[in-house]
């Protein structure tokens, strides 16, 4: 039997000692000399301007050469076939092999972003992306094909759902408009010149120089990352801070306002979020929905536009030119939403700034978006001259790029530190129906006729178009009843007040 210890025997076992909480506040005399600063110049909202700008393209460039990856696989079609020896419906799985596992692991990998920080995604995915060429540069397998771009599809939904995030880790509410609007941009310039150069690439050079050129470009951003990126989640720069405090000291050093659990805990709740986002936010529910079917129109017209431009006798590599629509619509998105931002400034100054300002411009583009795609559908025929439905084209992808601004800069400003679990929520539907309904592509429109085919589409537009509108008046009541918004929009609040100290100093 166990002897109870004497109160003596007691005193003389030494107590635990308690965590000591580690931030980026003044408090900690090694990192801040300010006690007027709420933050410290360690914490990526302090960041000056050259370095915020400098990891924003960064992070833009992985977006620019995800989308190139995806909308090329369209104009590359006639040679791929030839050079893998499979049809050109066989070829055109790439397309869903890539976008399904971006649109799976978009729920995976903005969640853990969350946890253990960014800059070490970006750069492990684009490693993994640049290795996956190999195979597809240097043999005639189909079956390499197919499961290298699984691969790169698997690590690119970094760039499909992370960049967001880090805009969001690094500008306030007031500052992120402009960065937001870079973002698109890339994301739209890659959706654009993937079709327009590729095509003359493949036609001229062969698939191989295709896969290749693009490898070289990743290469660009696999090294720029691993030397210039910053880490941009101030909770994972207070983590690893916490991390070596401990290892020097002896003594456990927890990150502030944070609890540390396991690794495998982490990892659980951290996944889960988004599809929590997705099935209990009505909010990231009706907006995924809206936004997704819009931006899996992109990728419909990498296939379905080559088939009504291809009326017109063109080579592949001209009729990928068409896809030029795309970047017109994005220059033109670009220039309006500057509009946008000076709305939401107004709103700033007479302090109502809620997230639904950010939908005021995304609103018109859900009407601008069908109301040209009627029109597209109606005249792109060979009896119209090709410039009629190219304007039309673009006009709806104007309207696409401002719903699209509208969605990222609404779930940023609502969601604020889970504003990546918000993106890959709509990342993950816009990901799943980009990768699938460009399958249906082809037979939709040789069944029904390009005409009532497009018709379809713009339908089906015209009603998702009343999630913004609806969200621009209910949009705070809804925000309002989610613990997890409200929550956010509190403590982010604060957060943002006080970097505002700092970078006045």
């Amino acid at each position: 039997m166990t002897t109870p210890p004497t109160p003596a025997t007691a005193a003389s076992i030494p107590p635990t000692p308690a965590p000591i909480v580690v931030s980026l506040r003044p408090e900690d005399p090694e990192v801040c000399s300010s006690a007027a600063a709420s933050l410290t110049p360690q914490h990526p909202a302090n960041f000056s301007p050259s370095k915020k700008a400098l990891n924003t393209a960064l992070a833009a460039y992985v977006l620019f050469l995800t989308a190139i990856m995806a909308t090329s696989v369209g104009v590359m079609t006639p040679a791929g076939s030839r050079w893998f020896g499979v049809s050109g419906t066989a070829f055109q799985l790439t397309l869903t092999a890539y976008m399904v596992p971006m649109a799976l692991f978009s729920l995976v990998f903005a969640p853990l972003s969350e946890a253990f920080g960014r800059a070490g995604v970006y750069r492990v995915a684009m490693v993994v992306n640049t290795l996956a060429f190999v195979p597809q540069i240097w043999t005639h397998s189909y079956a390499a094909l197919m499961v290298t771009r699984v691969i790169q599809g698997t690590a690119l939904a970094a760039g499909n759902t992370l960049v967001g995030g880090t805009i969001a880790d690094l500008y306030a509410p007031r500052e992120r408009g402009l960065a937001m609007n870079i973002m698109a941009l890339a994301n739209y310039a890659g959706n654009s010149l993937g079709g327009a150069a590729f095509g003359f690439v493949a036609a001229k050079l062969g698939v191989q120089w295709c896969y290749g050129i693009q490898a070289l470009a990743c290469v660009v951003s696999v090294v720029a990352n691993y030397a210039l990126m910053s880490e941009t989640r101030a909770e994972a720069v207070a983590a690893r801070k916490a991390k070596r405090f401990t290892k020097a000291t002896g003594v456990q050093h927890v990150p502030e306002g944070q609890v540390v659990h396991s690794a495998k805990a982490t990892v659980a709740a951290t996944v889960l979020r988004p599809l929590r986002f997705l099935c209990t936010e009505p909010i990231v529910t009706a907006m995924s929905l809206w936004i997704g079917f819009a931006w899996s129109c992109i990728y419909l017209g990498s296939s379905a536009t080559l088939t009504v431009f291809a009326q017109y006798g063109w080579s592949p590599g001209v009729t990928g030119l068409s896809l030029l629509s795309t970047l017109v619509g994005g220059l033109l998105g670009f220039v309006s939403n500057f509009h946008q931002e000076r709305i939401y400034r107004r709103a700033v100054a007479a302090g109502s700034a809620t997230p639904e300002v950010r939908l005021y411009w995304a609103a018109s583009g859900g009407l601008l978006f069908p109301v040209c795609m009627y029109a597209y559908a109606w005249t792109g025929r060979p009896s119209v001259h090709w410039i009629v439905p190219v304007l039309f084209l673009s006009g709806a992808m104007w309207g696409v790029y401002i719903m699209y601004c509208g969605v990222v800069n609404y779930f940023a400003d609502a969601y604020e530190t889970y504003s990546s679990s918000a993106q890959a929520a709509h990342s993950f539907v816009r990901g799943f129906m980009a990768g699938t309904l460009p399958l249906a592509a082809g037979a939709m429109y040789n069944r029904l006729g390009y005409p009532h085919a497009s018709t379809l589409v713009a339908s089906i537009s015209t009603g998702l178009a009343a999630a913004p509108l609806a969200l621009i008046f209910i949009g705070p009541k809804l925000r309002a009843r989610s613990k997890t918004a409200v929550a956010i929009g509190s403590a982010c609040g604060q957060v943002w007040d006080q970097a505002a100290v700092v970078s006045r100093q």
